[in-house]
């Protein structure tokens, strides 16, 4: 993991992550979502898709292909992003020296011509815009009539960021739910920051849910099953 760390690192100096063009910095993102689909559709699982953090698309736009393939028709399809990268790193995350403000910036004019380019149908999805900590409002869920979630995948990095996803999600979760975090482990194996403290204090504050693991996938993720917890016997 170390390796990958500075494999980053490398990638920042060199400029590639900042390279136009409709790419990933996500290795197993778009496989990890097939696998996904798949599951959820032998599982008879029906649900919507929910993605935070879309950096210039891809792998929005790959799961909704994913989806076809599987034969989920019904799905729809909601991205959430500043589109003004990272916001500022504070909280447990504050000294990783792993991301910075601004990065894997790009505005929602580029995402949407880059998706459009690639043959995306826009009747079944919605872009909203903001930092989480905003944009994630009460009102959200039925301004735009959002279903139970099928799959989401957390692709925002940082714990302060995960924290008002999950806090969102609660109300869209079913059992069955396939969550997928791209950068589970881009602190190492470190409990205590990023993705994997926002969810151990989620499941916490919620004992109503459990996560059974799923899957690991390049180059960070991993992903889990959501399922109602059994109810204590009176």
């Amino acid at each position: 993991m170390r390796h990958e760390r500075l494999r980053l690192g490398l990638l920042d100096r060199l400029g590639i992550r900042s390279r136009s063009g409709f790419i990933t910095v996500s290795a197993g993102g778009a496989d990890a979502i097939r696998r996904a689909m798949r599951h959820l559709a032998e599982g008879g699982v029906q649900g919507d898709y929910y993605e935070f953090g879309l950096y210039r698309g891809y792998t929005f736009w790959s799961a909704q292909k994913a989806a076809d393939a599987a034969g989920l028709a019904g799905m729809r399809f909601f991205g959430f992003d500043s589109f003004a990268g990272l916001p500022e790193v504070g909280g447990p995350d504050l000294d990783s020296g792993v991301f910075i403000p601004g990065d894997y910036r790009a505005g929602k004019d580029e995402v949407e011509r880059y998706i459009t380019d690639h043959g995306f149908d826009w009747s079944r999805a919605t872009l909203i815009e903001g930092f989480f900590d905003r944009s994630l409002h009460p009102g959200l869920r039925a301004e735009h009539q959002m279903g139970p979630a099928a799959l989401v995948m957390v692709d925002c990095d940082l714990y302060q960021s995960t924290v008002p996803v999950l806090r969102f999600l609660r109300d869209l979760l079913q059992d069955g739910t396939v969550v997928l975090f791209d950068d589970w482990y881009c602190f190492g194996e470190a409990p205590d920051k990023g993705e994997p403290r926002a969810f151990r204090e989620f499941l916490d504050a919620n004992p109503e849910w459990t996560a059974e693991h799923l899957m690991d996938y390049p180059s960070f993720g991993c992903g889990f099953v959501m399922r109602r917890a059994a109810a204590s016997p009176n």
